[in-house]
């Protein structure tokens, strides 16, 4: 089995998640924010920071079993150290959220952007990866 292909199926979870997330935490600051948004901010945060543990587990699976492409390495190194610095900081994140989740809202909603511009640089590294060298993509053997 080709296990290198559930990495790319699983990165869009956390991007999708975390990014809608930013956007609700964003509109929680807001006095008229319905009642129902601060607990959707905190599910789509730790869902999404649970998508990235996944998505980072398969992404190691992926480089233990995609075929290499040696020009590649280096992006998919960056891909790699972006990857960790991604899921250490929304799971600090999401520690945060718990521990104090009325506390400190706006510069929670800043950290999580900031969580979200390092997020997104990992995709775009990993993007680099797959559409510049063409790793994971190749014909099949």
């Amino acid at each position: 089995m080709r296990w290198y292909l559930l990495h790319p199926a699983a990165v869009h979870f956390p991007i999708a998640l975390l990014c809608l997330g930013l956007a609700a935490a964003w509109l929680s600051l807001s006095r008229r924010a319905p009642a129902w948004l601060e607990p959707a901010v905190s599910w789509l945060l730790w869902l999404g920071s649970l998508a990235a543990w996944c998505a980072m587990g398969l992404g190691l699976l992926a480089e233990k079993t995609a075929p290499h492409v040696p020009p590649a390495w280096e992006a998919l190194a960056d891909h790699k150290t972006l990857g960790f610095w991604s899921v250490g900081l929304f799971t600090a994140l999401s520690l945060w959220r718990k521990l104090w989740p009325e506390r400190w809202r706006l510069p929670f909603a800043l950290a999580w952007a900031l969580c979200v511009v390092v997020l997104l640089a990992t995709a775009y590294h990993g993007g680099q990866v797959v559409f510049d060298f063409g790793m994971g993509v190749g014909s099949p053997n």
